[in-house]
């Protein structure tokens, strides 16, 4: 027998005494030899290795895979080192140095592998593991399989980045992003604007080298790159009791701040946006009031990061009156009563749609409606009924064939609903005519409908502040101050269960209502319109409306249609379901790559 002289060739002549023993050679090291020094450690240094070794999670690899970028992906691995293994988790952002310059990717993919060639899946093996209960780490290869970002690069003495169009060498260190301002680039998320939350990774806050460590998620919301986000709409979407409420009120707070003006279509004036709230749970009111459970604390550390808090001190809130109804509210902000006039289903007769009609019925109501308000004085609900009851005026219709009979019986019963008549024409000025008191710039105006039992009237009121909003937004004639006021006003409308307003539907009447309010949407970058849409069904909304919305802000769902609506990427679409509390995957094209972030765990203003 031979035995193999390779390993010999690394050891200099000094260091062994070479012997012949019975035909086999034997060397001795002599005294001092280190095995650990020998093989372990290099004199040389790679460049960008000194002073990370402590930091780095391992190098990158070609003992598993070869190298490799293309455009349409890529294969890097990296060998993770036995200490850092329990910090590895799939999302991790990390950074590869190509010297001045770096790539920045994310983990996709970990894995273990044996390092020796065993055969560990054995009733011997099993059972000795089990006794012992542990595993020697340097027994297995720790693989982590990166996804490029993008490359990080100096220009002009500011970060900037590009495609991955380079490739990392081998045995470069893999390193965590300690930087605030490579993790911000990165992921392309703007340095200010509309505070959401902190970036986060599994769940677990991302921390930097940075006062304060956190890295800070901003919607934008300036007209560097075009108008501000919050008109390209927003969607806040989640099951019951993922904190919805609690989420949407830390956001909109921040849109109430003095100094937060908009451009305003037609003039040279800027101005604080009115923020509306169709608030069906009667909690945003409270926006009036500070939260009395936050610290010094709490509130240095919303300094540190430009996150406004404290109540609303410009909050009203507007209250229908409903016949045999009354509001006790859960705030102090100034309560004051409303009531929808008939006279506004002139040109909105989609208004009588909460009283359930088939087509036919419902084309026959609109004929009715015309020839009632072509008569003349008042044009309440009760003159309605008389008019339509008129015998005289139902066999001009039957007998005509414009309506048939048993069509006309029907409309007569549906109208003659008692929400209709609790809800229309009631003691109280007309909503129409308070519209400069609603839509004020700097304003929080509520409009809660928690105390109406009926749906159909719940409904009915919320459709009609959406139709005042929308009609006045996209009118090209004004005639009143009060249309004038929502006109040239920046208005953010918060709509809560938007599922229930907005849905695709195959009834004309509702075909109606989601077509205006998606031209609306469309029209929103320029007449000053921002929707923020509220719901725990988002698969519910008209598709049409749905593709108008530009940041979607996904909370815990676990409906397996309302994920697939939502179209993010597949890794992110696992992880929905098991979003905790105040956590949320942020899905906005056009602020920042696809993230996950976790909000603030104290609410600025109150909350109950």
């Amino acid at each position: 027998m031979r035995m193999d002289k390779d390993i010999f060739a690394y050891i200099s002549s000094e260091k062994k005494d070479s012997r012949i023993i019975a035909g086999f050679e034997r060397t001795t090291a002599v005294e001092g030899f280190s095995f650990e020094e020998e093989y372990m450690i290099t004199t040389e240094k790679h460049p960008d290795t000194e002073d990370i070794t402590e930091e780095a999670f391992g190098i990158i690899t070609t003992g598993i895979e070869p190298l490799e970028i293309t455009e349409s992906g890529a294969i890097i691995t990296g060998y993770i080192n036995a200490e850092r293994r329990k910090d590895m988790r799939l999302g991790t952002y990390v950074i590869v140095p190509y010297g001045e310059e770096h790539l920045f990717a994310r983990i996709w993919k970990i894995q273990y592998k044996q390092e020796f060639a065993v055969d560990d899946a054995t009733e011997l093996h099993s059972r000795r593991m089990l006794r012992s209960n542990n595993i020697d780490e340097v027994d297995y290869k720790f693989l982590a399989y990166l996804d490029p970002i993008c490359i990080l690069y100096p220009r002009d003495q500011i970060m900037a980045r590009r495609m991955s169009d380079r490739i990392p060498q081998p045995n470069t260190p893999i390193l965590p992003v300690k930087n605030k301002t490579m993790i911000q680039t990165g992921l392309n998320i703007p340095r200010e604007g509309i505070f959401l939350g902190h970036l986060s990774v599994g769940g677990e806050v991302v921390k930097t080298h940075a006062v304060p460590p956190t890295v800070p998620y901003y919607l934008r919301n300036d007209y560097l790159m075009g108008d501000p986000l919050v008109f390209r709409h927003m969607l806040v979407c989640g099951s019951t009791g993922t904190g919805k409420t609690f989420l949407t009120k830390n956001i909109l707070r921040q849109f109430m701040v003095q100094d937060n003006r908009y451009n305003v279509r037609g003039t040279g004036a800027r101005k604080n946006p009115c923020l509306v709230v169709l608030d069906p749970q009667d909690e945003y009111s409270q926006m009036l009031e500070d939260n009395s459970e936050l610290t010094a604390a709490d509130e240095l550390s919303f300094r540190s990061e430009k996150v406004d808090f404290g109540g609303c001190v410009n909050t009203r809130t507007f209250v229908a009156k409903v016949d045999g109804q009354s509001y006790n509210g859960r705030s102090r902000a100034q309560q004051m009563e409303f009531t929808i006039p008939f006279e506004m289903v002139r040109n909105n007769s989609w208004l009588m749609a909460p009283v359930g009609m088939t087509d036919l019925q419902y084309l026959g109501v609109e004929l009715l409606l015309d020839e009632f308000f072509k008569k003349a004085g008042e044009h309440t609900y009760n003159r309605f009924l008389e008019h339509i009851s008129d015998e005289l005026v139902r066999d001009n219709y039957v007998q005509s064939g414009k309506v048939h009979e048993t069509s006309y019986d029907a409309i007569v019963r549906r109208v003659r609903d008692k929400a209709l008549s609790r809800v229309f024409d009631q003691p109280a000025r007309p909503i129409d005519q308070m519209l400069e008191e609603v839509i004020r710039p700097g304003q929080v105006s509520v409009f809660p409908t928690e105390y109406i039992s009926n749906g159909r009237i719940r409904d009915l009121i919320t459709l009609t502040l959406m139709m005042i909003i929308v009609d006045n937004k996209l009118s090209t004639k004004l005639n009143t101050p009060g249309e004038t006021a929502v006109k040239e006003t920046p208005i953010i409308l918060a709509l809560d269960e938007a599922h229930r307003y907005l849905a695709s539907t195959t009834s004309e009447h509702s075909r109606r209502i989601v077509s205006k309010f998606t031209e609306a949407a469309r029209q929103g970058r320029k007449e000053g319109l921002g929707l923020c849409l509220i719901t725990q069904d988002p698969q519910d909304i008209d598709d049409t409306v749905f593709k108008q919305v530009n940041t979607r802000i996904i909370l815990n769902l676990t409906n397996d249609a309302a994920i697939g609506a939502l179209k993010v990427k597949k890794e992110y679409e696992k992880r929905i379901p098991y979003l905790k509390k105040g956590q949320m995957i942020v899905h906005s094209p056009d602020n920042s790559d696809m993230v996950e972030i976790i909000g603030l765990q104290r609410c600025v203003v109150k909350h109950i």
